[in-house]
């Protein structure tokens, strides 16, 4: 028998052994080692070689641990690779000068507990990548904090962000094509644009965010064969729109809103923007009505009126 604080001193001892022998490689830029091989001991001094290392052994799901930090690159993630920070607010990969912060290649990758800031776009996503993306935070990027190309909308494509914040970015905070994604439980504000565009055919849900102060809507979408479920958001102090789905043809979607509060919007709560030149052979209202199922929202305040039609 062990007694009671002895247990708990072995448990901690087990618990921080197992973490520590968790990680396949291990990344420290305040290293003082000479030699660098990726073990805890001798770390990587940089995140590029370790990628590097993996690339040029041809190893596949591999985890990269990340000490504490500012590394000044561009991250190509590959191979399946994983990356953990040691600590969200103090891991941080500066893309400053570069084309992206990470580079999301053909891969299967998990990124965590990190910040990315100050590349054009600090986070890109490839059209044969399935990203998981989890407590990070993507900030005051040039352009779009995170671009994630078209590709198919299945599981295998799928563009997974959560618990994340997208803040301060020069355009839009995420602009999506084609994809199957999950958006949950993230901040996403003061970005110059929208917060979340999405383009068409998209599939997934968008819920338990809280999407305020951008600089044009909070949610922008295109209506053409997208299917998706926007639940439990918070819209507010958008500079246009709460949501605005645009509509460029008669091709139908299904957009379910279900319980969302949109409010305080300086032009509409959410907009039904026309593009279609008279495509569409119903009355609009008719075509939307079919399209979008409203449920439980709570829509008011918007400077310009709830609803538009426009």
């Amino acid at each position: 028998m062990i007694p009671g604080a002895a247990l708990a001193v072995f448990l901690l001892f087990a618990v921080s052994v197992a973490k520590a022998d968790s990680y396949d490689f291990y990344v420290d830029q305040g290293s003082a080692e000479v030699q660098e091989n990726g073990t805890e001991e001798y770390p990587f001094k940089t995140i590029g070689a370790a990628m590097s290392h993996i690339k040029s052994e041809k190893y596949k799901n591999k985890n990269v641990y990340i000490r504490k930090g500012t590394y000044s690159e561009q991250v190509e993630l590959e191979n399946n690779t994983d990356l953990i920070g040691e600590d969200r607010n103090e891991t941080t990969i500066d893309g400053s000068g570069r084309s992206y912060g990470i580079y999301f290649r053909s891969t299967k990758s998990r990124v965590s507990n990190l910040t990315v800031e100050k590349a054009p776009t600090n986070i890109k996503v490839d059209k044969q990548s399935k990203a998981i993306i989890n407590n990070c935070t993507i900030c005051e990027a040039g352009s779009n904090g995170v671009e994630v190309d078209k590709s198919k909308n299945s599981d295998k494509y799928k563009f997974t962000f959560r618990n994340s914040s997208i803040v301060d970015n020069g355009k839009r905070g995420m602009y999506i094509h084609k994809r199957k994604i999950e958006i949950a439980g993230c901040e996403i504000s003061g970005n110059v644009e929208e917060g979340i565009d999405l383009h068409t055919g998209m599939r997934g849900t968008v819920r338990n965010n809280n999407i305020k102060s951008n600089g044009e809507s909070g949610i922008e979408m295109m209506m053409a064969g997208t299917k998706i479920s926007i639940k439990g958001n918070s819209l507010s102090s958008n500079d246009t729109q709460g949501i605005t789905i645009q509509v460029y043809s008669s091709q139908r979607g299904t957009m379910k809103l279900t319980g969302n509060s949109i409010r305080n919007n300086k032009n509409y709560g959410v907009r039904y923007a026309r593009y279609d030149r008279n495509s569409i052979k119903i009355k609009y209202w008719q075509f939307i009505k079919k399209c979008v199922k409203l449920k439980k929202n709570t829509i008011q305040n918007n400077s310009d009126g709830d609803f538009s039609y426009i």
